[in-house]
């Protein structure tokens, strides 16, 4: 379509260029005839003025009778003008062949002058003689050879530019023929491309209204109350079921706003704001997703979900924006899900007392209480008690599980080394491991890592990840535990050599009861909620679990903390026992870093910069300083001179990377990056804060 709005302007443009060429040709072809006839009448002027001359001297010659001059004397002035109007406009060509014409015609009247001078002083007889030789006829006859000659060359100039002037007709005829032929094709290409187009914004507006026939269909037929809200919260549509559910008809609650089906009393600007944090409907489902009380029209309440996304229409001229809610009766649910939880927590404790107290006389039993038993009783009241034992570590689960998603679940949130969390875990899994021969190896970072968090949770949540890889690791295998740093984050991992996870199970492995092999044979046992309260833990204390591939086989499970220095300590959570070290450095890594190694021994206060720095120190009581010179544009050697100012007797150490000694003025102690460690900066830290502590004593 592009092509035939680009094409026909040029190729009209075109025939119009040939034919205004044409006629130019034309004209300039009908000059040139005009020109050539008027030569050709001029010539045979010239001609017969010739002949007139020579006729007229003639019969003066022979009679003497000066009548005879006439056509002589008039043919001179009018031969003079012929001349004159064949030499205007004559080319090169055409002036060589005039001038020798004009010789020619000169002899002619000269010789006609010559025997009319001889008759009129009475020698008439000479100028016969002079006939009779035949040089009058020979100047004549040259006279008539040029004009036939001149005469000639113009006919075949109008013949040539006749001959090319039907050749540029017939080629400008051929083009224009192509160029209509095409335009004519490419007309009928268009024809049928609008046609085509004309059909297929028919069948698109007849697909449009079928799709709008039907939405409106599943619109009004959805089980859910479907809404259709203006920018202003106001109810534009409807379907049916929202007047099932709310009990109002239609008219009563179309240009109402949304408020009115619900039981909490909202302000219209309240609403207009949670409004406007709707996003448009994404991958994830709606736009936003929220539960509320909804209200009927006879004042009776229940509880609903409603999911609403933001609906933008852009050819619209005021680009209005609209929002779709779909709102789901949830009462049943909720009935289903308090009843089920009530059983659930029931069941569980009516179980665990006679289960403990059955484990508990098992395993008396086991140990003898009730006095020697055979091996074959022994085994078998071995099996029962490991099967109490069973049935108690999933009762357990499933408590833990519901008191984390109702969020009854206690967290004892402290300061806190992974370094002996992990230590404490190994060894108590030791046994496990043993019994599926399997070793465990831990590697921890080269210095200590601290974390807020409860160190009995954390414990079950390495537990289940740990019991998790020794199940799933085939016998003589190591499973590999390594504490890491990235950043302000501290990462443990737990690494099997297993067959790896199912790709079908790996979106569903944190749910609740899921078990990659759910059949009753089943080789490794367990509830299916180990990685479901291991996550929810770990989201508890602001961290997250996940898993990878292992490089040659197997799975690592990982699980990131923040480390304590990355969180916000008040001076009221701070032990009282422990020194306040300031450490100013603008690096978060060797912040990070120093405040797990000094965790335990001393409260660190990090600072990043000078004004930082002096703000701490005006209002903290510190016991020590840490100081690194380079902090980008300024010099922490500026603020060792104001501390050994204002605090004459305060420790201060240089823990920098530039290795100078003119730089220690001022500080106790210099410890370059590169060539002392954490270690060594911690011991040296605590050494002068005990050395100032016996001072003062």
């Amino acid at each position: 379509m592009a092509i035939a709005f680009v094409f026909v302007p040029l190729s009209l443009l075109g025939v119009h260029f040939l034919i205004a060429q044409e006629f130019e040709e034309v004209r300039k072809l009908r000059a040139t005839a005009e020109r050539t006839v008027d030569t050709r009448d001029l010539l045979g002027q010239l001609l017969t003025l010739h002949l007139d001359v020579e006729t007229s001297v003639r019969g003066y010659v022979l009679t003497s009778n000066p009548d005879f001059l006439g056509p002589y004397l008039a043919a001179v002035p009018r031969r003079d003008e012929a001349f004159a109007s064949l030499r205007a406009g004559s080319d090169r060509n055409r002036l060589a062949k005039l001038d020798a014409l004009i010789t020619a015609s000169e002899r002619q009247l000269r010789n006609a002058a010559k025997n009319a001078t001889d008759v009129s002083d009475g020698n008439a007889e000479l100028a016969r003689r002079r006939i009779a030789l035949g040089h009058g006829r020979a100047m004549m006859d040259e006279i008539r050879a040029l004009i036939a000659e001149m005469d000639a060359e113009e006919t075949a100039r109008l013949v040539e530019q006749t001959s090319a002037a039907a050749a540029s007709r017939e080629h400008v005829q051929y083009t224009v023929t192509l160029l209509l032929l095409g335009l004519a094709v490419l007309l009928a290409l268009v024809t049928l491309l609008v046609g085509g187009s004309i059909r297929q914004r028919r069948q698109a507006l007849a697909r449009v209204e079928q799709l709008a026939v039907r939405q409106r269909t599943m619109f009004d037929g959805a089980v859910d109350g479907m809404l259709w809200l203006d920018a202003e919260g106001n109810i534009v549509r409807m379907n049916p079921s929202i007047s099932r559910m709310f009990g109002y008809s239609e008219a009563e609650l179309l240009r109402k706003h949304n408020l009115v089906l619900m039981a909490h009393v909202f302000s219209p600007d309240a609403s207009r704001a949670w409004l406007a944090s709707v996003d448009v409907a994404g991958a994830d489902g709606a736009g936003r997703k929220q539960e509320f009380v909804g209200k009927r029209c006879d004042g009776s309440t229940f509880e609903t979900e409603v999911a609403i996304s933001r609906v933008e229409d852009a050819g619209s001229d005021d680009n209005n924006t609209n929002y779709v809610a779909s709102i789901r009766d949830i009462s049943a649910r909720k009935q289903a899900e308090r009843m089920k939880t009530e059983f659930v927590s029931t069941v569980s404790h009516e179980l665990r007392t006679p289960l403990t107290s059955i484990g508990g006389s098992l395993g008396l039993v086991m140990g003898g209480a009730a006095g020697p038993l055979e091996e074959k009783t022994r085994r078998l009241i071995g099996i029962a008690h490991s099967n109490c034992e069973r049935l108690i570590r999933l009762i357990n689960d499933i408590l833990d599980i519901e008191k984390i998603e109702s969020g009854k679940m206690e967290f004892d949130i402290r300061r806190m080394q992974l370094g002996p969390l992990i230590r404490q875990t190994c060894e108590a899994m030791t046994g496990f491991a043993e019994q599926h021969s399997v070793t465990i190896k831990t590697t921890m970072a080269p210095w200590p890592l601290c974390v807020m968090g409860d160190p009995d949770r954390l414990e079950q949540l390495l537990t289940n990840l740990l019991s998790n890889a020794i199940k799933h690791s085939p016998e003589g295998a190591e499973v590999e535990i390594v504490c890491t740093q990235n950043a302000g984050l501290s990462r443990i991992e737990i690494c099997d050599r297993g067959a790896g996870i199912p790709p079908a199970f790996r979106g569903r492995i944190f749910g609740k009861f899921a078990m990659a092999d759910a059949s009753d044979s089943r080789a490794k046992g367990g509830t299916g909620l180990g990685l479901s309260i291991a996550r929810e833990i770990a989201r508890r204390h602001g961290g997250e679990i996940g898993f990878a591939d292992r490089e040659g086989g197997g799975t690592k499970f990982y699980l990131d903390l923040p480390l304590a220095m990355a969180q916000e300590i008040g001076t009221e959570q701070l032990d009282a026992d422990l020194p306040l070290v300031l450490h100013l450095d603008d690096d978060a890594d060797c912040l990070s870093v120093v405040a797990s190694a000094l965790g335990g021994r001393a409260i660190i206060v990090p600072a990043h910069t000078l004004r930082d720095a002096r703000a701490a120190t005006a209002k903290e009581q510190l016991s020590a300083v840490i100081v690194d010179i380079g902090l980008g544009g300024e010099s922490g050697l500026d603020f060792v001179r104001e501390c050994r100012q204002t605090h004459p007797h305060l420790p201060i150490v240089l823990f920098t990377a530039i290795d100078d000694a003119r730089h220690n003025e001022g500080a106790d102690r210099v410890l370059v990056k590169s060539r002392a460690s954490i270690v060594d900066l911690s011991d040296t830290v605590m050494a002068l804060i005990e050395r100032r502590d016996r001072q003062a004593a």
